[in-house]
């Protein structure tokens, strides 16, 4: 039987949690605090949680094959040896940063990374979906995004997802995993008329779709035709991202952030902004690293 349990991971409450990321060979969980400015890092079995300060507010990270770490923040992207630097941005990325901000990202199964771009105004859809490849060149791939999040793909490389949390939809392109493109974007969920909204999302072994609902509460799991498959309801009503973990994958954890969330609401729900592990009953796919 699978337990539904959630429990807190740490006693620690953050302003905006984000960016979870599953540590194989360290065997602990990374994420960040956006608002904080800090990245964070914990064993399973550890009673600390370790942290350290960045200068730019932070956004995700993933660890880099030839060692490190790769870190994008709001307005950089940089290079380091490990989660307390020092950091080397990289350069000629093309990224206006007048206008728009790095969000969340994710690792293709080939090592390059994903992430989305978006308007700090949030009221047009000129954020792009870009690739970070491992020459270091950024190449924007998809336009039409307004607040990006979430990026995930299907175990068999043939769909990307990705979590445009305003106006609330994820959509789901035909991905070739050879060139590093998209096409056919179709809506594969929308959020209009339901409680919440799309925020980050992994997939299982399975195939399904996890996704943190910010304002709603829970994380949703849905199959590959979109069906919804499974609810946990949690203590806290805006989780902000999922990531599978554990030495067999089994744990899913889940950020989620005070930020936005009303004194009187907070009295109501304490731990907010706290981060959250629960045995998912199936296994998460393997993340890849960064292959730079």
């Amino acid at each position: 039987m699978v337990s539904s349990q959630i429990k807190a991971f740490g006693s620690e409450v953050y302003e905006l949690a984000e960016g979870p990321l599953w540590s194989a060979a360290e065997q602990k969980l990374l994420w960040v605090d956006v608002g904080g400015r800090s990245l964070l890092g914990r064993g399973l079995d550890s009673s600390r949680t370790e942290s350290w300060s960045v200068v730019d507010r932070p956004a995700c990270m993933a660890e880099r094959r030839s060692g490190g770490l790769l870190l994008l923040s709001r307005n950089s992207l940089a290079l380091g040896p490990g989660p307390g630097g020092p950091w080397q941005d990289i350069p000629d990325h093309g990224i206006d940063f007048s206008a728009l901000r790095i969000n969340d990202g994710a690792v293709d199964r080939l090592g390059r990374f994903w992430f989305g771009t978006f308007s700090p105004k949030q009221e047009a859809s000129d954020g792009w979906l870009c690739r970070l490849d491992t020459d270091l060149s950024v190449h924007r791939v998809a336009g039409g995004i307004n607040m990006a999040n979430g990026i995930a793909w299907s175990p068999d490389d043939r769909f990307l997802y990705f979590s445009d949390t305003r106006p609330g939809r994820i959509y789901r392109y035909r991905f070739s995993i050879a060139d590093g493109t998209v096409s056919d974007r179709t809506v594969f969920i929308d959020y209009q008329n339901r409680s919440g909204r799309p925020d980050g999302c992994t997939v299982d072994s399975e195939g399904n779709l996890w996704v943190a609902e910010v304002g709603g509460g829970r994380v949703s799991r849905y199959r590959p035709d979109a069906t919804l498959d499974r609810v946990i309801e949690l203590p806290v009503p805006r989780p902000t991202s999922v990531t599978f973990g554990g030495a067999d994958l089994r744990t899913l954890f889940v950020t989620s952030m005070y930020l936005r969330v009303s004194a009187e609401d907070r009295l109501r729900w304490p731990l907010s902004g706290s981060v959250f592990y629960v045995d998912a009953g199936v296994a998460g796919v393997p993340e890849t690293l960064f292959n730079s």
